[in-house]
């Protein structure tokens, strides 16, 4: 999203600022600035795709930056997760806190925890989707006579209730449904068997709605990012290979869990 210490460029704030240079007037508010960060008023982790919103002024900046301060924005992500989730809603209520090991390869990383550097966190995890995959196209792992049975996947709706770093991902992880493609939390990316490579060169997560009220006049706005190709070609991967329902109510044709938005059928249209 914006400047970092080991990433100066390709960054939305540079895209950003080249595009209020060449192709539009404005600018992006002072808000930040002293920050290298310009206009953002929220962020999404490096990898994730998705709708996300910048402030062209201060006013407008700070009038959107109380919404997600007072937690009066409306956040709905998509992940594709390895598991089999249950139960088809969970309110996941876990405080999370930088990684307690400062080594290389940790520093950046987030897990729950129950001291005073665990920070209250809440996702609302609905599942919109479950499949398996058998052990032919996607091994698994093999129980204790050696019987490998395949994979399930589940395709989940997440509704923030709390902005902390990576809380989707830790929240997921720690569950034991890391979001695929995301080895930074233990996800593993799904190879297509036809080609040997992976389908997806990310993790799998998808900021897909956001709603907020305009600034200035105070209307209610949503927010729809198309969804990304890569995701959807994970998920017709799943929906061609051996796949089963994980119950009646993870099928797509069943009914939505009770406060799910995102209906996967609308997403990814059936071929």
């Amino acid at each position: 999203v914006h400047p970092a210490r080991s990433h100066l460029g390709g960054t939305m704030i540079n895209a950003l600022a080249w595009h209020f240079q060449n192709r539009s007037s404005g600018t992006l508010s002072a808000v930040g600035k002293e920050f290298a960060r310009p206009g953002v008023v929220h962020r999404l982790d490096r990898h994730t795709s998705g709708v996300i919103v910048f402030a062209k002024d201060d006013h407008a900046h700070w009038k959107l930056g109380r919404q997600f301060e007072d937690r009066h924005v409306e956040k709905r992500y998509i992940a594709i997760v390895h598991g089999r989730v249950e139960p088809p809603v969970e309110v996941i209520d876990l405080p999370l806190g930088p990684h307690p090991s400062r080594e290389k390869g940790f520093r950046e990383k987030y897990v729950v925890r129950h001291d005073h550097l665990g920070k209250p966190s809440v996702t609302i995890c609905r599942v919109l989707a479950s499949y398996h995959v058998p052990a032919s196209i996607s091994p698994g792992r093999k129980d204790a006579d050696g019987v490998d049975h395949g994979e399930w996947f589940s395709v989940v709706e997440l509704e923030l209730k709390t902005g902390r770093t990576h809380q989707i991902r830790v929240h997921l992880s720690h569950l034991g449904y890391p979001v695929v493609g995301d080895d930074m939390y233990g996800g593993r990316p799904i190879v297509d068997p036809a080609t040997g490579r992976p389908i997806i060169a990310r993790q799998a997560l998808h900021a897909a709605l956001l709603s907020f009220r305009h600034p200035i006049s105070g209307e209610p706005m949503t927010f729809r990012a198309p969804f990304p190709e890569d995701m959807t070609g994970v998920i017709r991967f799943l929906r061609r290979s051996g796949v089963e329902p994980a119950s009646p109510g993870a099928a797509e044709s069943a009914p939505s869990p009770p406060g799910a938005i995102l209906k996967l059928s609308e997403l990814v249209p059936p071929d």
